[in-house]
Order: C-alpha cells, then sequence, then structure tokens
C-alpha cells in the first residue's frame, strides 16, 4: 500500500476504536453504529488483503534462477552428446538443430531456453538408449533432464500467478478504500454532528480520529491514492 493509505488506514482504525469504547453513544444512532460496523469490516480486510499484496516473489525468483541452471545444464550436456552422435552419422542437419554451446544457453532467456530445451529432448529420445550413452548421456540423466523441464515451465506459471494475484489484491484494496472513503463521508460524518449534543467527549474524539496525519512520505505505486478525508 502507498503511505497515504496506510495513514488512511490508521485514521479509520481509531476511528472505529473510538466508536468501539462507546457502545451505549454510537447506539443512540443504529445507522451510524451499523457504518462503524462496516468500517471495522472494510478495515479488517485491507489489513489482510495488504498482507497478501506485499508477499515477496523474491523466492519465487530464486528458485526459478536455481531451476534456469539445472536446465541449462542439462541442455549442454545433452545437445552435446547428441551433436557428437550425429557428427558420427554424418547428420549435419540435427548437428545444427542441436548446436547449443555453453555461453549461448546460459545467454537464453525463459522462452527459448525452454525451446532449447524442448527441442533437444526431442532429437534425444530418437537415439537408442545404448548410443546416447556413449556420449555420456544415461537414462538417469535423461529422466532428470525430463523432469527439470517441468519444472522450470511450473515455476514460471507459479510466479505468473502470484504476480496476478499481487495485482487483484491491489485492486481490491482500491475497490475498498473508495466504498470507506464514500462510508465515512455521506454516512459517519453526516450523523456524527449529533453527538455534539449527545455525547460531546465521544464527538470530539471522532473528529481528531477522523483527521488523517501523513506520516509516511508519498511514494509511487501501482495502488491509486484513497480519496481525500476531512
Amino acid at each position: 500500500m502507498t503511505g497515504s493509505q496506510i495513514d488512511t488506514l490508521t485514521s479509520y482504525q481509531l476511528i472505529v476504536t473510538e466508536a468501539k469504547n462507546k457502545p451505549a453513544t454510537t447506539a443512540l444512532i443504529p445507522t451510524f453504529e451499523a457504518g462503524i460496523n462496516r468500517l471495522d469490516d472494510i478495515n479488517i480486510e485491507i489489513s489482510d488483503a495488504s498482507v497478501q499484496q506485499s508477499i515477496d516473489l523474491k523466492g519465487i525468483t530464486e528458485d526459478k534462477q536455481d531451476l534456469k541452471q539445472e536446465l541449462a545444464d542439462h541442455v549442454i550436456d545433452i545437445a552435446g552428446a547428441v551433436y557428437s552422435w550425429a557428427q558420427n552419422k554424418g547428420d549435419k542437419t540435427l548437428m545444427a538443430k542441436v548446436n547449443f554451446k555453453t555461453t549461448k544457453v546460459n545467454g537464453m532467456d525463459q522462452k527459448v531456453l525452454i525451446n532449447a530445451a524442448s527441442l533437444t529432448r526431442e532429437e534425444a529420445i530418437k537415439i537408442p538408449a545404448e548410443e546416447l550413452a556413449l556420449g555420456g548421456t544415461t537414462t538417469d540423466e535423461m529422466t532428470q533432464f525430463t523432469a527439470a523441464l517441468n519444472k522450470y515451465k511450473g515455476n514460471t506459471s507459479n510466479k505468473r500467478e502470484a504476480e496476478i494475484d499481487r495485482k487483484s489484491y491491489t485492486f481490491r484494496i482500491s475497490e475498498l478504500y473508495a466504498e470507506a472513503a464514500y462510508l465515512k463521508k455521506n454516512t459517519l460524518d453526516r450523523l456524527a454532528t449529533q453527538f455534539q449534543r449527545k455525547d460531546s467527549e465521544f464527538y470530539n474524539k471522532y473528529k481528531a480520529a477522523a483527521t488523517v496525519i501523513h506520516l509516511h512520505g508519498r511514494k509511487k505505486s501501482s495502488t491509486p491514492p484513497p480519496a481525500e478525508t476531512k
């Protein structure tokens, strides 16, 4: 969340706290009391959503880097074995297909590496296992290669899903702030003036809580700032 949103949430939480401390007073105006209960629910949902929104993707990214290197190593080794087999057979077309050198493979981006690994695997499984083993690639290594390729594809999907989830939480937080701002301005603030007569102490505490104190510097964020509260 943005600094402005955090400060506004603090204000909303203080409003609820002051109201909950005076249940008999807020009960004097049932619509105000219902508004406080709804604001409390919104605050809780914002807090929960913000936790999900701030999930660090670092772990997924680090896993992806490890899997990428593992897959790249397999591509280099197995492509080398296929290249050697093709050379012995005089198959220049196949040699060109799997001519994946170390520097080239390590510099591949996600999509290119997956394509290179898929092509290498496709050509390797066409070669009799005993002949491929002469180039150093055993059946167990082919199994590990296939597993590494599938894991790398899966990790890529996991990160994409996590990013989509985070964006959805950001959007939901924006919706909740909009609802809270509307509720406060058009229901709570409108009805709170009655407490000047019915409970002036509570009214003064409500007004103080409703004043947003901006403690955080404004930072750029993908989440729009909430509506100003007065």
